[in-house]
Formats: structure tokens, sequence, C-alpha cells
């Protein structure tokens, strides 16, 4: 059985067996506490910089659309419902069409996100250009000497995700989707730190090499992520074939901020969407919404992607999309994880690990396909690809697959 069938029988094993952890302590908390493995006390900077990586990486899950392949509508007259989309759709883009009053489409998935990066750094080795001073005190509160220590992080976050996902038209015009994602989350960390130089009191820096001191800690977690709760609201076509739609997301705080599984606090976005139809069998699409946090709403983020889905046969689509984020506010100001450093200058305060949690914008490219195997089931796959560095990004593909049946 090779790693993906291993990760995904673990990940239905823990679906139905939840709550399954394998570990007490939270990965947040693990994290916070792995400079203690080399020695070092951490403090609130290290605090700081568990806390923002723990949801950045919570927030940078990929979020599978809602909208179904078939959407329908009722014919009276003939007293059967007939089918409204002439494309099988788009997997991670929302389009207008709604699916149709009283049918139910139930969509199964299954992600895996492996986090290679930060701004373009590889998270194996997170190191500041300039050493950090640590502080050493007698039991007195004395200050016995500083030294300047070499400090490299290396990280491993990786998310299995199983995701339900069910959709049920209300009205024509009016489907509500319920969005249930259960989480397996592996994580490591570890630690070097050498002492290359050393201060007594009053006095300054010498080179004072000491051996290299090495620590690791590692952690699984599997829950419930963030549940989301979605609306949408077909408007009569407009002239030219504009179709649009209104939709509102709700995101409720389920998920385990301490495991990097959710956010911690309740958000809800408001969309726009818009496509129409070109040569019976190309629909563009564009989705303009933002996730209003209701912690700090200054900290809110712009959504907004443009694409397209092609029928290539009827029975088969495909699907291209680019999909944007853009923060209004950085996530935590810079005095937050700022840590004394000994620099060309002096000792400063520089970030610790060379990691900024600045203002950032998120380009992705989705591209994926949808097959129709019988009647109204679907299967489909997708890969999402980050277009720029910014944040803590995979640095390979995200591969989606899954299955999806309109009743």
């Amino acid at each position: 059985m090779n790693g993906g069938a291993v990760r995904a029988a673990r990940l239905l094993v823990c679906l139905v067996l939840l709550p399954c952890s394998a570990s007490a302590a939270s990965l947040r908390d693990r994290l916070r506490a792995s400079s203690l493995t080399v020695g070092i006390a951490g403090g609130s900077a290290f605090d700081a910089l568990a806390d923002n990586i723990a949801d950045t990486a919570a927030r940078n899950l990929p979020i599978i659309s809602g909208s179904a392949g078939y959407t329908y509508r009722y014919n009276p007259q003939l007293e059967i419902f007939e089918r409204t989309s002439e494309t099988l759709g788009p997997l991670f883009l929302e389009r207008p069409d709604t699916l149709g009053r009283g049918k139910l489409n139930v969509n199964v998935s299954y992600q895996y996100v492996q986090f290679d990066e930060f701004d373009g750094r590889s998270i194996k080795r997170l190191e500041a250009q300039d050493p950090i001073v640590i502080q050493e005190f007698d039991s007195a509160g004395n200050l016995l000497r500083s030294t300047a220590n070499r400090l490299r992080y290396g990280l491993k976050i990786h998310s299995n995700i199983g995701s339900l996902s069910l959709t049920y038209g209300l009205l024509d015009n009016l489907d509500v989707n319920l969005l249930l994602p259960v989480i397996d989350t592996d994580f490591a960390v570890g630690v070097q730190s050498q002492v290359i130089a050393m201060a007594l009191p009053g006095g300054g820096f010498s080179a004072a090499p000491e051996p290299l001191r090495i620590g690791r800690t590692q952690g699984n977690a599997v829950g419930i992520g963030d549940i989301l709760l979605r609306g949408k609201y077909q408007f009569p076509a407009m002239e030219g074939g504009i179709r649009s739609a209104a939709g509102l997301q709700l995101r409720l705080p389920s998920g385990n901020e301490n495991d990097f599984q959710g956010t911690g606090d309740f958000e809800a976005s408001p969309f726009l969407y818009l496509s129409t139809i070109l040569w019976s069998r190309v629909e563009p699409h564009a989705n303009l919404g933002v996730d209003l946090r209701t912690d700090n709403v200054e900290r809110s983020q712009a959504r907004y992607g443009l694409g397209a889905d092609v029928d290539v046969t009827r029975r088969i689509g495909i699907s291209l999309a680019f999909l944007g984020r853009s923060q209004f506010k950085e996530s935590a100001p810079a005095s937050d994880t700022s840590f004394l450093h000994l620099t060309s200058a002096g000792v400063q305060q520089r970030p610790l690990l060379g990691v900024s949690f600045d203002r950032k914008d998120f380009f992705d490219l989705s591209f994926g396909a949808r097959a129709v195997v019988w009647r109204q089931i679907m299967v489909f796959a997708n890969g999402i690809y980050a277009l720029n560095d910014d944040g803590l990004r995979n640095g390979t593909v995200i591969p989606t697959a899954g299955v999806e049946g309109t009743f």
C-alpha cells in the first residue's frame, strides 16, 4: 500500500472513530516549547511565533466549492426536472447557478496539504541572518552572561483533509450548503542551537563556540476543522446572458486552533458570483468577496477569483482558475515576534527566525477536471499551485480528489 493510500485509510478510520489523537499536548504548545529541547527558555516572542504559524496554517487550507456539477429547474408543465447547467462547473470557484428546489448534492473529497515554505524560504531551515542573544541569570536575578546563539528551526506541517459537502435546493434560486472537514495533522519541529559568542556583564561579545545542541518534538492530531455554512441566491439573468448570484459564507470556530485545524473565531463572508456561457460549452467565472473577522475586523481579507470551465465532451469537463486572497493588515505586529539579535550594529531587535507576519497576498492557480461516471454521479481531481511566495505555502501542488452526486 503506497503512502497516499495509507494516509487516506488512516483518515477514513478517524472519520468513524472521532475523536482520536496521538498526544495530549496540543501541536501549538509543542511548537511553543520546542526551544526548551535545546535549553532556551523561550518567551513571548516564541509564543507569538507559534500562535501566528498555527493561525496561518489553519487559514491557508483550501476550501472546495459548494457548486454542483449538475443544476436543475422544475418544469411544471412537463412535471420533470430539467438540467440548467451547460458545463460541469468549477471546483474552487463558485458559479451563480443554483441546484434546484428539492435537489440534494453530496460531495466527498480528499486533500493533502504539505506546507513547505514561508515567504519563499524552506520551513525546514528557518534561521535569522544574525544570532539571537540569550541572557543567563542566577537564582537571585543577577546577570551571569549573554550568549549569541545560532538558532535554526525545521518544521513539518502536513494535513490530510477529508470533507463532506451537502448542498440542498430550498428554492429554484436558493441553495444552502454545509461543509464538514475532518483534518489529520502531522507536525514535527527540529531545533538546532549553538553558542558562537559570549559576553560577561559590562563587556563585549567575543568568539566562544560551544557544542551544537539538537532537539526535536513531534505530534499528531485529528479533529473536525472549521465548519462552513454557505448560502447562495441566484438573481434573474441579465441582458447579454450574464448570470449572477449573491453568496454568504459563515465560518464556525469548530476546529481546534491549538492543532492548526481552526481559526478560533467566527467569520462572515459575503460574495458576488458572476458567469456567462460562450459557444454552449465554455463558462467563464468571476468571484469577489471578503472574509470579515469578528475578533479583529481590520485583519479581514479580500477573496477574488477568475476562471473558466470547458466541457471537452458531455461527460468530461476541465477547469482553470486564478484564486486570490489579500489581507487588509498584517496578521501580527513586528513587535510580537521580535527578539534580541547580535547584528553588525550591535544588539538589536529583529524578527525571530527572520519570519515576518506583515500583510500578505496569496495567488494560486487551480486546475482540474470532472467526469460523469453514471447518471448524476461524477468524479473529480484538482491541483492548486502557488503563484507567489507570500506566507506559509505548499511548495509543490495541493492535490484534491473526490466524488459527488445529485439526487
